[in-house]
């Protein structure tokens, strides 16, 4: 349906309306700003604005601005809307559907280096024309930047309203009800062929990202398969993991209701890795490190899948190879029940995970795969076909890419390139060099035997930095509360009429000596204020002390384990928490439970 604008009439009502106001602040319509182009346009698409914008330069701000419905909570001129459609070439007819506070807002309106000036005025939504802008055929960007405004808010707008000759064949966009996906941009894949009729035991690749395309929210995927995935990921500005994890057979996106007999379990992981249940895509176990990763570094990737020594099950392990570290490094060993399998599937992936930057071009090099059969051979995998995910099969996201360079395959997305591959285009590496590793070196798993918790009764907290104490917490917040066998009580640092600074510790008196080979930690079961990096320390005298050394927690309610290289006896156990995930100086854990492992 076209909708027909004329702002001659609006601006005629509005400047009547200002000879006989008595408010000299008022803004009205002037034709001299808005310019002539701005009258009597047609539209015949109406574009969700919200599914389709960022904030520019601006992430914290996009939550705020952004949501299903449009723009809305705009309060800061410094705040500049970019909005982004695939258009034919010709004239564009640019309008909005909005409305300002009572004073009016002033804007400038940006398409391809051409703007716009004008002051609206309109305290009700009014489908509103800007003007006519000549366009190249594939993406453009409508800016909206806010100049002036009168009052708290700069402006409400719904809608963008697009026609003229450049929009008569369709216009590509986001459709409101792929709002999440759709913003955080199409995922892009690649399929590798492996060698037929032959098991694959080893999955071998190499990542390298460039200076700048390590953008925040990205997961740089290299070594997928039918049961999981291995890769990098930009987690914040502070922390870029190395993730490994493998999905349950049992489907569902909550792990809680994952059976028992379907329950992915660890074997075995690196020091310093951190392993933990996970859903809303599936769900399984995953295991991930923090190890700051860095671009223009080449990062190798091992992934072994192999028939389990457990009927039923397959064994995977996760292999990393950092440049700056030397040696060959396992992430972790994974138990995947109701499947008996080498590796099946396997391919590479680019996603955007954080909604925020899919407006922003990011680029991965994966190069140099190799496959390690059972029959003893490494074979190079040299092709690969190139896929998308429904964000990009259903058209609503045109900024996917795959191709080749060298002896390694691209893949490229989000940002509002034009440069698109067709899905499902074969693709050809040159080729590369057999990776020279001896794979029997690689680190050995060591099968951790079932935990027993040790019987605390009779134990006591004979020490602690602080506690709270004065109500803060209602009627938890003690230290003697790690030991109650209550996940709803916790110790929490003191903050009511105090302000502590880590490390924050907790001595714990098992009444006697023990023979223990590791720690159970819950934190707190609302995970505020939980604790991220921690160090373990025995006595058995209460004065001379040894470091266990230092662990990292993840922020989550499930049991997290910690293991002693060897088992230790001792009396005297002090947890001391360094820092906490959410970055104040404020501590909280649930249960503190030794346990001995068969």
């Amino acid at each position: 349906m076209n909708v027909k604008i004329n702002n001659l009439l609006l601006l005629f009502l509005a400047t009547a309306l200002s000879l006989i106001s008595c408010d000299a602040e008022k803004i009205v319509y002037f034709e001299d700003v808005i310019g002539e182009n701005a009258a009597n346009l047609e539209f015949t698409q109406t574009i969700p604005i919200g599914a389709n914008s960022w904030v520019a330069d601006n992430i914290d701000q996009d939550g705020v601005l952004i949501s299903e419905e449009g723009i809305h909570n705009w309060t800061s001129t410094a705040d500049v809307i970019r909005t982004y459609v695939r258009t034919g070439a010709g004239d564009l007819n640019v309008g909005l559907a909005i409305k300002t506070s009572e004073g009016g807002s002033k804007f400038k309106v940006t398409v391809n280096g051409t703007s716009k000036e004008l002051i609206i005025t309109t305290e009700d939504y009014v489908d509103y024309g800007i003007g006519v802008f000549p366009v190249e055929d594939g993406y453009n960007t409508i800016e909206i930047e806010a100049l002036e405004k009168s009052g708290t808010f700069v402006g409400d707008i719904n809608s963008l309203l697009l026609g003229g000759p450049a929009a008569a064949d369709g216009v590509v966009y986001n459709p409101v009800d792929n709002f999440h996906f759709g913003r955080r941009g199409p995922s892009v894949n690649i399929g590798y062929q492996t060698p037929e009729g032959k098991d694959v035991q080893y999955f071998y690749n190499e990542l390298t990202v460039a200076e700048g395309e390590d953008v925040l929210g990205s997961y740089f995927m290299t070594n997928g398969h039918s049961q999981g995935y291995f890769g990098l990921q930009v987690n914040t500005n502070a922390e870029r993991r190395v993730l490994f994890s493998i999905w349950s057979a049992f489907d569902t996106d909550d792990p809680n209701q994952i059976p028992e007999d379907y329950m992915v379990t660890e074997l075995g992981s690196g020091e310093g890795v951190t392993v933990q249940n996970f859903g809303n895509e599936g769900s399984g176990l995953q295991s991930f490190k923090n190890i700051g990763w860095q671009t223009g570094v080449t990062y190798k990737f091992i992934l072994k899948g192999e028939p389990s020594d457990v009927e039923g099950s397959t064994d995977y392990t996760g292999y990393f190879f950092d440049p700056a570290v030397g040696e060959w490094e396992m992430i972790a060993s994974l138990r995947r029940p109701q499947t008996s399998t080498y590796l099946t599937g396997l391919y590479s992936f680019l996603e955007n995970f954080n909604p925020a930057t899919g407006n922003i071009t990011r680029q991965g090099n994966y190069s140099n795969q190799w496959a390690y059969t059972t029959d003893g051979t490494w074979n190079e995998v040299t092709e690969a076909t190139f896929r998308v995910d429904a964000t990009a099969a259903n058209g609503d996201r045109m900024d996917f890419y795959g191709g080749t360079e060298g002896n390694g395959f691209i893949l490229k997305n989000c940002g509002f390139f034009n440069d698109f591959t067709s899905v499902g285009s074969a693709l050809t590496r040159d080729s590369g060099t057999q990776p020279d590793v001896d794979l029997d070196a690689l680190p050995q798993v060591v099968v951790l035997g079932p935990a027993t918790e040790l019987d605390r009764t009779g134990w006591t907290v004979i020490d602690y930095s602080t506690q709270e104490d004065q109500g803060g917490e209602g009627d938890t917040g003690r230290a003697a509360d790690v030991l109650d066998g209550d996940l709803n009580t916790y110790w929490h640092s003191c903050w009511a009429g105090c302000s502590p600074t880590p490390p924050h510790h907790i001595t714990i008196d098992m009444g006697a000596e023990n023979l223990v080979d590791g720690v159970r930690f819950y934190q707190r079961q609302s995970t505020g204020r939980s604790v991220e990096n921690l160090e373990i320390q025995i006595s058995t005298d209460n004065v001379n002390w040894t470091s266990m050394g230092d662990f990292v927690l993840a922020k989550t309610a499930d049991a997290q384990e910690v293991d002693f290289d060897t088992a230790q006896t001792f009396r005297y156990l002090k947890f001391i928490a360094k820092s906490g995930h959410d970055g104040t100086d404020n501590a909280a854990m649930a249960e503190i439970i030794p346990f001995t492992r068969d």
